[in-house]
C-alpha cells in the first residue's frame, strides 16, 4: 500500500511538473513561430546571428532542453533537444548547420549523372549550410540542422538552398590507408577541385624519370600532395608527357606533329566527309565506328548480328584506319571514310592486350572520328566494334518525351570499374551519345590537344572520364553515366562477370537490353569467347581471313561480303562451364576451378 501511494504521488509530482512548464514551453515555441510566419529569413538570422550574445535566449533554450530531456527519458536522443550547437562561431561563414539525407532520395531530385558505387547503395549523404538563411524554414527541421544534424528529406534539405556544391568522396576504401579525412576550409575564392595528400616516401630522382612509378605509402611519413590518381599498385596513371628537349622527339614533340598534321588538313578534310554524312545521317545523328584490319571480324559480326534482328543501320560511319579494314566495312554494305592524312600510320595488327601501343594508336582514331562529325554539326553514337544490339539504342536517346535524358550533353555506358582513374564517372568510352553543340565540340577539341595522354597511358577512357568531369565543372557540360545497376540498357564486361541472375535473363531474353558490350577483355581472343559462348556470335567460320581469299579475288560490291558471311542464326561455341553461356556448357572445363558452373542451381 506503501509503494502504490508513493507510485501515487510521484506521478502526481510529474504531472504537476509538467502543468507548471509545459506553458511556457508552448509559449516559447510559438514565439518561435510566430517568427517563422512573418519575414522567416529576416527574422531567424538576426536572432541567430546574435545567439552568442543573447545570454536570455541561451537560458531559455538550455532550460527547455533540461525539461525535454526529463520528459523523453528512455527516448531516442536523436530526439532530445540539445543546447550545443554543431558547429562553433569560427565557422559561421561558411558552415553553420548540417543535416544527412538518402543519397538516393537526392539523386533522384538531381540526376548529377554519376553512377553509384556498389557500396554506396543505402548511404547518405551530408549537407552544410553556410549561413542561416539556406537552413529549410520549418522549425523542428530547422533546430535538427543547428543542433544534431538530423536526417531529413532530400526536398526539404535543400529547400532554401540557392546553389548546391557537389563532393564525391571514397566509399569504397580504395586507396593506401584507410584512415582518410576531409578538409573543408573556408576561403574568399572557392577550389572547384580537390587536392589529395598522402603519406608516401619522397619523390626521388628514379620515380620523377620513371613513366608509370609511384613512390610507396608509408604511414610513418609526412603528407605530401601527390596526384589524384594514384593507388596502392604504386604507379601513376598520368604520367606527365617526358620530352628531354622540346627540340627533339618525346612525347609532347610527337603529339605537336599530329596536331599540326590534323590543323593544316582539317578543312580538307571536312569537306571530304559531309560528301558522305550527309547521304546517310538520320534524325541529325551518326553512328560512328573506327576499326583496323585485326578486329575487323568483330565489325562484320556487329553488321551480321544487326541484320538477323532486322535492324536499320544505314546511318553507320566506319573510319577504317587501313585499306584492308575499309575492304571489310565496304563489303558489309557500310558508308566508310578513310582519312589517310592523319590515320594512315596507323597498326594493323590486332592489339595484343589491353593499353599496349597498337591498343593506344586505335585510341586516337576514336576520340578524331568523334570530332570530325561533331563539327558537322551532327549528333554521334560512338561504339565499339565488339557491340551486338538486342534493340535500336537510338530510340534511348531520341526519346523527346523523356525530358531527364534530354537535358543531358553526353550520355555514356557505365564501364563498372572502380579504379581511382576512372573516378568519378566511370564511363565507358566504347559507348556513349555525343549531342552537337558548342560545348561538345570543345569537348572533343580539348580531348584532341590531349592525345598525347591518350598515348602515354594506353588508356581513351581515363583521358575522357577528367575531361569530361573538368568540362562539367568550367563550362556547365551536362554528363549522365548510365548506372549499371538501376537500369539494364547498355551491359558490357561489370554484367558477364559480376552478374550471373542478369546474364542468366540477357541470353533467355528476358532482360531490357538494349546492348552487349563485350568489354572486361584482354583481347580479342577473349572478346569472340564472350561472344560465341552467348549465342551472340554470327560470323561463318570461313571469313576469318582478308577479303580477297573470301570473295576469290573478286571486286566486292557493296553488302556481297555479308552475303557471304552473315549467319542468320548465331553460331554457339562453349569453351568454359562457369562462364556465362547461352546453353549449358557442361562438357567444357572451368576457367576458375573455384567457381560453379554457369547454369547450376
Amino acid at each position: 500500500m506503501a509503494r502504490s501511494m508513493h507510485r501515487l504521488r510521484s506521478n502526481s509530482d510529474k504531472t504537476l511538473l509538467l502543468l507548471l512548464f509545459l506553458p511556457p514551453i508552448f509559449f516559447y515555441i510559438g514565439y518561435l513561430n510566430s517568427t517563422a510566419s512573418g519575414n522567416v529569413g529576416n527574422h531567424l538570422s538576426l536572432m541567430e546571428g546574435c545567439a552568442q550574445n543573447n545570454d536570455s535566449k541561451q537560458r531559455s533554450e538550455r532550460r527547455v532542453a533540461e525539461l525535454m530531456h526529463k520528459m523523453g527519458e528512455g527516448k531516442d536522443s536523436s530526439t532530445i533537444i540539445s543546447s550545443h550547437k554543431i558547429f562553433p562561431p569560427s565557422t559561421s561563414n561558411y558552415a553553420t548547420a548540417m543535416l544527412h539525407v538518402s543519397k538516393q532520395d537526392l539523386m533522384q531530385i538531381h540526376d548529377f549523372g554519376v553512377p553509384f558505387a556498389p557500396n554506396a547503395r543505402g548511404s547518405d549523404a551530408i549537407l552544410i549550410y553556410n549561413t542561416p538563411k539556406s537552413i529549410p524554414d520549418d522549425m523542428s527541421v530547422r533546430h535538427d540542422a543547428l543542433y544534431n544534424g538530423a536526417k531529413t528529406s532530400a526536398s526539404t534539405a535543400l529547400s532554401n538552398c540557392d546553389s548546391l556544391n557537389v563532393i564525391f568522396t571514397d566509399t569504397g576504401h580504395q586507396r593506401h590507408g584507410y584512415n582518410q579525412c576531409l578538409v573543408i576550409a573556408g576561403n574568399k575564392l572557392e577550389s572547384y577541385h580537390l587536392n589529395r595528400y598522402e603519406r608516401l616516401l619522397p619523390m626521388t630522382q628514379e620515380f620523377e624519370e620513371s613513366e608509370n612509378k609511384s613512390p610507396a605509402f608509408d604511414d610513418s611519413t609526412k603528407l605530401r600532395h601527390i596526384p589524384r590518381a594514384n593507388t596502392h599498385e604504386e604507379r601513376e596513371d598520368f604520367p606527365v608527357p617526358l620530352s628531354d628537349s622540346y627540340k627533339e622527339n618525346g612525347d609532347v614533340r610527337d603529339h605537336w606533329k599530329k596536331l599540326l598534321t590534323f590543323v593544316d588538313n582539317v578543312d580538307a578534310i571536312l569537306d571530304e566527309l559531309k560528301v558522305i554524312v550527309d547521304p546517310i545521317v538520320k534524325d541529325n545523328t551518326v553512328i560512328v565506328m573506327t576499326v583496323n584490319k585485326g578486329q575487323s571480324v568483330l565489325l562484320s559480326n556487329f553488321v551480321c548480328a544487326a541484320r538477323s534482328r532486322s535492324f536499320d543501320i544505314s546511318n553507320v560511319l566506319v573510319f577504317p584506319t587501313d585499306l584492308e579494314a575499309q575492304k571489310v566495312a565496304k563489303g558489309l554494305g557500310l558508308a566508310t571514310y578513310f582519312d589517310k592524312i592523319n590515320l594512315g600510320d596507323s597498326p594493323e595488327e590486332e592489339a595484343a592486350m589491353y593499353g599496349d601501343d597498337v591498343f593506344a594508336s586505335m585510341m586516337f582514331a576514336k576520340l578524331l572520328t568523334v570530332l570530325c562529325v561533331s563539327l558537322l554539326g551532327h549528333d554521334v553514337l560512338f561504339q565499339d566494334v565488339d557491340i551486338v544490339w538486342f534493340k535500336n539504342p537510338l530510340t534511348i536517346f531520341h526519346d523527346m518525351s523523356n525530358t531527364e535524358i534530354q537535358k543531358f550533353d553526353i550520355l555514356c555506358q557505365d564501364d563498372g570499374s572502380v579504379q581511382a582513374r576512372f573516378a568519378p564517372l566511370a564511363a565507358n568510352s566504347g559507348f556513349y551519345y555525343v549531342r552537337a553543340n558548342k560545348k561538345t565540340q570543345y569537348l572533343f577539341t580539348s580531348f584532341l590537344y590531349h592525345a598525347e595522354l591518350v598515348s602515354l597511358s594506353g588508356s581513351h577512357q581515363q583521358v575522357m572520364i577528367q575531361l569530361l568531369q573538368e568540362h562539367s565543372s568550367l563550362f556547365g557540360l551536362t554528363v549522365k553515366v548510365f548506372d549499371k545497376v538501376e537500369t539494364e540498357y547498355f551491359p558490357c564486361g561489370w554484367q558477364y562477370f559480376r552478374r550471373k541472375d542478369f546474364m542468366k535473363s540477357l541470353v533467355k531474353g528476358e532482360s531490357n537490353a538494349y546492348i552487349y558490350h563485350a568489354s572486361w577483355a584482354v583481347n580479342k581472343d577473349d572478346k569472340l569467347v564472350y561472344l560465341k559462348q552467348l549465342g551472340e556470335w554470327y560470323v561463318r567460320d570461313q571469313c576469318h581471313k582478308p577479303v580477297d581469299e573470301i570473295m576469290g579475288g573478286e571486286a566486292v560490291d557493296s553488302g556481297a561480303l555479308a552475303s557471304e558471311c552473315c549467319s542468320a542464326e548465331p553460331l554457339i561455341t562453349c569453351y568454359y562451364s562457369d562462364w556465362p553461356s547461352k546453353i549449358p556448357c557442361t562438357d567444357s572445363p572451368r576457367n576458375n576451378p573455384d567457381q560453379n558452373d554457369f547454369w547450376a542451381d
